[in-house]
């Protein structure tokens, strides 16, 4: 049997396999039993790149095998534009031209390069995020994606490797510190399920406030930006409240309640917003910076992606125009500056580069050495996000969409279950099978659990679905949106504990899928750092390392939680009862970046 038909017998029996074990295997084929099409990407920012898939011959290949063979480079591909974007790529068939002919025009065809970006999906969503990047970057709509194909010798194989001058990553995380304890400034971490917002005056955490969300059910683009400026407003009557003379009892109890109550519905928010500042009309009072992290591609400051499940129920909202409804959460940095001074800053990023970046500031005060070739960082949350901050100190402009990233094109029974079946491995967005989202995600440790519980826990399974956690109907199986929250932290606490090795499982797989992502981001990127910082699912730490032990051993994990607080405010934040590292980290991450955005803006 041959290498492609080994790997098709094991993902129709169910096992995965990894997008980097199918690279090795055909990486090692003898020239004589294979070929090479190189890839050349001119991304959206950056240097241009170059990436070498070696392929079997076609001649080689029976039955099904130039099918897998094609969704290995799909998914590759798919992989590198949704990481490092590209204006274009110019591919290069050292062999097997015919072959290559047949892969390119599936390419033409499964990513939609043609079609209009209403009609794009799967593979050609990511297009759609290169092409919004672009709009962006050069201020005139209207550039497309493009590619080439030409037979010939390739060149040398190159990652990607935006450009880096210097070595400023200290400077960066000294900046980012200078003058807290003379400024009001407001940190907001978006989530899929949570929004939680850190407010620092004078260098002291004087208020946090979490909110419960379901950004993916609502339909129109307003709903979104309304409760997101909503907290912004409920907070700058926390801050009035703390520094204005007079209006030292503003709201009262009410004020408290709803900075404490995370599930406290926006409505009664907002009734209560509208009477704090009827009560302050008079009050002359703005932040001097907003940082926010969200869960999308960034540029600029700019909401740009657009492909995210977050907004998923306004993608797919009949009624809307997508891209007229999206152009509201793009402009989202203006409505953010109408809460900061006229000399301040709004600062947003992705939520991955924002961890990297929180990362960062918080060892260049412990370890500095442990920073000089940068800080590469990943959040589990809803998805997976992913972030680097260059030995530069600088984030790149890439859309560094890992948790769309390819990393098994095996488990074949899981792709027969519905998009929306907590057991399905189909991505909810682009439908693509194997993706990281339902792998190292929430969605991940769910679908886990339907998978190991209903055999190998039978009578704990029965209790969740007793509990109303899972719903299993006759055709599918799904998590309602309320019990998400409670389904994670009640199988976190199981493996934490030590009480259940099934659930300790769930997590040591979800290690060995960080593993698979870590072997594609160093692929498609090489940053000089091994080590992943990761924030999120602390309590199961070990597991996570120990699993991602099998698939790459040299992968060093480091966690996010109280042990890497060593700014004043992440101190803070530590050594409050109330509140945990890892829910609110990203918040203070966020103050920060935005004290690097003012004073960069002041050029100090």
């Amino acid at each position: 049997m041959s290498v492609t038909g080994e790997f098709l017998a094991a993902a129709r029996a169910g096992s995965p396999v990894w997008m980097c074990t199918v690279r090795a295997a055909y990486g090692a084929l003898p020239p004589t039993e294979s070929w090479v099409l190189q890839a050349r990407v001119l991304p959206t920012a950056g240097e241009a790149a170059a990436y070498d898939l070696r392929l079997p011959l076609a001649r080689g290949l029976a039955d099904d095998e130039p099918e897998f063979a094609t969704e290995y480079v799909l998914g590759s591909l798919f992989n590198i534009l949704s990481t490092i974007g590209g204006r274009r790529i110019d591919f290069v068939a050292d062999g097997d031209v015919e072959f290559a002919q047949e892969l390119t025009a599936a390419f033409d065809t499964k990513f939609g390069i043609a079609l209009a970006r209403k009609d794009r999906h799967g593979y050609a969503r990511c297009i759609n995020v290169i092409e919004r990047m672009l709009d962006a970057q050069t201020g005139s709509p209207g550039e497309r994606f493009a590619w080439t194909l030409t037979a010939g010798p390739v060149a040398a194989a190159r990652p990607a490797a935006p450009v880096i001058e210097g070595s400023g990553i200290a400077e960066a995380c000294a900046a980012a510190l200078r003058e807290l304890d003379q400024r009001c400034i407001l940190g907001i971490d978006v989530g899929g399920t949570n929004v939680r917002a850190v407010l620092s005056r004078n260098g002291i955490t004087t208020a946090y406030k979490e909110f419960d969300w379901f950004p993916a059910a609502y339909t129109r683009m307003h709903q979104l930006t309304t409760a997101l400026i909503a907290i912004v407003r409920l907070l700058r009557l926390a801050a009035i409240r703390q520094s204005v003379r007079g209006q030292e009892g503003l709201l009262g109890e009410r004020l408290d309640g709803a900075l404490t109550t995370a599930s406290m519905p926006l409505e009664a928010i907002l009734d209560l917003v509208e009477e704090g500042e009827g009560a302050t009309a008079g009050v002359d009072f703005a932040f001097d910076a907003i940082g926010m992290c969200f869960p999308d591609v960034v540029v600029d400051d700019q909401i740009v992606g657009g492909e995210v499940y977050k907004t998923r129920g306004i993608r797919g909202n009949p009624e809307v125009d997508y891209e007229a409804e999206f152009a509201h959460l793009t402009a989202l940095k203006d409505d953010l500056a109408a809460y900061v001074t006229h000399d301040g800053a709004v600062g947003i990023v992705n939520d991955g580069p924002m961890a990297a970046f929180t990362a960062a500031v918080e060892l260049s005060l412990h370890a500095p050495e442990d920073i000089a070739d940068g800080v590469f960082a990943h959040t589990l949350g809803t998805e997976l996000g992913t972030g680097w901050v260059t030995k530069a100190g600088k984030i790149p402009d890439l859309p560094l969409e890992v948790y769309n990233c390819v990393i098994d094109l095996g488990s074949h029974p899981e792709r027969g279950f519905h998009r929306d079946d907590v057991r399905s491995v189909l991505n909810f967005n682009s439908r693509i099978p194997g993706t990281l989202q339902k792998y190292t995600s929430q969605q991940g440790a769910f679908r886990l659990a339907a998978k190991y519980f209903p055999t190998e826990r039978p009578e704990l399974f029965a209790q969740l679905r007793a509990d109303g956690l899972f719903a299993c109907g006759a055709d599918d199986w799904t998590i309602p949106p309320q019990q998400r929250k409670p389904l994670l932290e009640k199988l976190m606490h199981l493996a934490a504990g030590g009480h259940d090795a099934v659930a300790e499982r769930i997590f040591e797989d979800q290690g060995e899928f960080l593993a698979a992502a870590w072997h594609e981001t160093d692929w498609i990127l090489h940053p000089a750092t091994t080590r992943r910082v990761v924030f999120g699912k602390s309590d199961c730490f070990p597991q996570l390392v120990a699993g991602a032990a099998r698939l790459a051993p040299e992968l060093e994990l480091v966690v996010a939680n109280s042990d890497l607080a060593y700014s004043p405010l992440m101190c803070q934040l530590r050594d409050d009862p109330r509140y945990r590292v890892s829910t609110f980290a990203q918040a203070i991450g966020a103050i920060h970046y935005a004290n690097l955005c003012l004073e960069r803006r002041s050029g100090t």
